[in-house]
């Protein structure tokens, strides 16, 4: 929509209400704002921008104070009007009407919305609090720390904390986003049949892929069998504001709740993994370090909340649930192969399979013992 039509349709006396809220006051009276596009420019399909609102307030007697504020602007969908769809257009504004993200467990803390605003063409608008973070790579201890606080927050679900009974909180999440995956993907198999012949990684690559195709049905029955938790399905370093002060009290906020699900154990580690990668943020060639990281502080995570369950239901969640990433993957990967075989991406993205083609044997022993 861009900055000037956000900016030309902003009730402003919504804005005075909000931000004399954030304020805690009720005589304060805006002196200036203004409007900035935030956020990642690869939006999700129900998603037209994020908006960071940012002004000036008196608030009596020559006392001027500061505020911000996010707009999250969620357009309707017809094609993601199923609340059975891995992205169903309204869950995140439902997930807010509902007061499910007011207190969740385990310090995990979601911003406060302040208002939800139905426009007359459609789309929704989320006037959200702003949360401060620390706008800074990612170390090796803040990915130990988030996934223990992971582990911690679903742990609490099997240890006597009521999962949401909600239609629109989506159950077979993995199921919906592998369907999609498939309805969008091409495959280039016979222009590029001589490289996945003669190039021995590919070859590999292409031949457990096949396998793992011939897999999935029993994967995500697994899955759906898995202890069951409350699952965010899109935790990963842009969703997570890291800041020093909360870690310390133990408390973590987590942004964006559109893919909020009912889901097994370790399916949001495996996601968290594969984004992390796939995205560019953990190096490549220390995969099994990050790996196992990821992994070994989710259930340190679990233990200290108290779940002293089989370590193998959670480890079985996250393997698989980044070893399906390849249903999206390796069609990108030939995609590229097939218009550079050299390419920088090209390369990123065969290592990036190689691992999942990897996790997915691992998960395929665990499974037989499983069963």
């Amino acid at each position: 929509m861009g900055v000037l039509g956000i900016s030309e349709r902003i009730d402003v006396d919504r804005l005075q209400t909000i931000s004399n809220h954030i304020l805690q006051t009720e005589d304060g009276l805006i002196t200036n704002w203004c409007c900035d596009e935030i956020g990642s420019a690869n939006r999700n399909f129900v998603t037209d921008g994020v908006y960071r609102i940012s002004g000036m307030t008196d608030i009596g007697e020559g006392v001027i104070r500061s505020w911000t504020l996010v707009l999250k602007v969620v357009i309707a969908d017809p094609k993601r009007d199923d609340p059975a769809h891995y992205n169903y257009w309204r869950r995140e504004i439902l997930t807010y009407q509902s007061g499910l993200l007011n207190s969740l467990p385990a310090n995990v803390i979601a911003p406060e919305c302040f208002a939800i605003e139905e426009k007359v063409d459609g789309s929704v608008w989320l006037w959200l609090e702003e949360i401060t973070h620390e706008p800074r790579s990612w170390e090796w201890n803040d990915y130990a720390n988030a996934a223990e606080k992971l582990g911690e927050f679903q742990a609490s679900y099997l240890l006597g904390n009521p999962l949401p009974e909600l239609p629109w909180v989506n159950r077979q999440w993995m199921r919906s986003w592998i369907k999609e995956c498939k309805n969008y993907r091409i495959m280039p198999y016979e222009s590029i049949k001589e490289l996945i012949v003669s190039n021995k990684r590919l070859a590999a690559i292409n031949n457990r892929f096949n396998l793992l195709e011939r897999s999935i049905n029993d994967w995500l029955i697994t899955l759906e069998l898995l202890p069951r938790t409350f699952a965010h399905q899109d935790f990963y370093e842009l969703n997570i504001l890291l800041n020093s002060d909360r870690l310390q009290k133990g408390r973590l906020a987590v942004i964006d709740w559109q893919f909020a699900s009912i889901s097994g154990i370790g399916e949001d580690l495996g996601r968290f993994i594969g984004l992390s990668f796939s995205r560019g943020h953990v190096p490549i060639d220390k995969f099994r370090e990050y790996r196992e990281l990821f992994l070994s502080s989710y259930i340190k995570g679990m233990r200290q909340a108290g779940w002293h369950g089989d370590e193998t239901l959670p480890r079985f969640g996250c393997l698989a649930s980044f070893a399906l990433r390849s249903v999206w993957e390796v069609p990108k990967l030939l995609q590229k192969l097939e218009q550079d075989a050299e390419s920088p991406e090209s390369l990123r993205l065969m290592l990036i399979t190689e691992q999942q083609m990897e996790a997915a044997t691992e998960a395929e022993r665990l499974l037989i013992n499983l069963k």
